[in-house]
């Protein structure tokens, strides 16, 4: 930025009407301030000290600039609060980075819920649909890099089909966040501090609260990962429990074979077990 430029200057961040300015001088504190003076006639040769950060870019190139803010309000129109359920499922997804050579979502105020879609012919093949899947949607557009950008509504349809290609993942996933919640509502959280930061602990009762808040989207990214998975892992998850409940109950009648001398009984079911004691004994119960 030098004097006597041209600059598009907007007070608000986003949106509001833009005003032609001159640069007058460029100011030597922090935070930077510029002096302008607004070259509208109605402004009668106002001249004022203003954030930098209000110039938004050379008056020349505003026509561009405002046609992309115009394209981008289109595009974020009916993207969701950060509280939406299927966005924080969405949110889970995102944090496990599964799939972050192909495509990603927007996760900040400016671009919750878009799209991003870096490699449209594998995704396409990874989902099993047709590559125009991702443009049914008019406001779709591939940006100068060659990325595909999608709104809200395209973000929702590739969700599901994601999580359908990491079902058995993801129900695993769930199932530990959900044990991990339960400990939580019981005995707290802490988390530890650095250098002389002693950490924070956090209450049950606050942890129940957030769990309580987050689980209608681990309820719904099940429903995303289709029934057969959630029911196979429920299946397995069972037969687990089970193994573990005989295994135990074997350990106990291989103690009583010891207890009563029959030392060499109790060596031949241990063996058949096929499963060491010691292990049996630190094996963690279901909560």
């Amino acid at each position: 930025m030098e004097v006597g430029e041209r600059w598009a200057y907007r007070m608000a961040p986003h949106h509001g009407p833009v005003e032609e300015v001159e640069v007058l001088k460029i100011g030597t504190q922090r935070p930077l301030r510029i002096k302008v003076l607004f070259v509208a006639e109605q402004a009668e040769g106002r001249e004022e000290w203003v954030p930098s950060a209000r110039l938004r870019i050379r008056w020349q190139d505003k026509d561009a600039w405002l046609a992309h803010e115009k394209r981008w309000s289109e595009l974020t129109k009916d993207s969701p609060d950060d509280e939406d359920t299927a966005f924080r499922a969405i949110t889970i997804l995102h944090d496990e980075h599964l799939w972050e050579e192909l495509v990603s979502f927007g996760v900040n105020y400016r671009d919750r819920g878009v799209l991003y879609i870096e490699d449209v012919p594998a995704l396409a093949g990874l989902l099993d649909v047709p590559e125009n899947f991702f443009r049914t949607d008019p406001r779709a557009f591939s940006d100068s890099e060659g990325t595909l950008i999608a709104p809200w509504p395209t973000t929702l349809e590739v969700a599901c089909l994601l999580a359908r290609t990491k079902a058995d993942h993801l129900v695993t996933l769930l199932d530990e966040q959900e044990r991990q919640a339960q400990r939580a509502a019981i005995h707290g959280r802490y988390y530890r501090g650095r250098g002389k930061n002693p950490g924070t602990y956090i209450s049950p009762e606050i942890c129940a609260e957030v769990d309580r808040s987050s689980k209608p989207a681990r309820d719904l990214l099940r429903q995303w990962c289709g029934t057969e998975a959630v029911e196979s892992f429920e299946e397995l998850k069972a037969l687990r429990a089970e193994v573990l409940r005989i295994g135990k109950l074997m350990e106990q009648a291989i103690g009583c074979l010891r207890q009563t001398g029959q030392a060499k009984a109790a060596d031949r079911f241990e063996r058949e077990l096929g499963i060491p004691l010691e292990a049996l004994r630190q094996a963690p119960h279901e909560d």
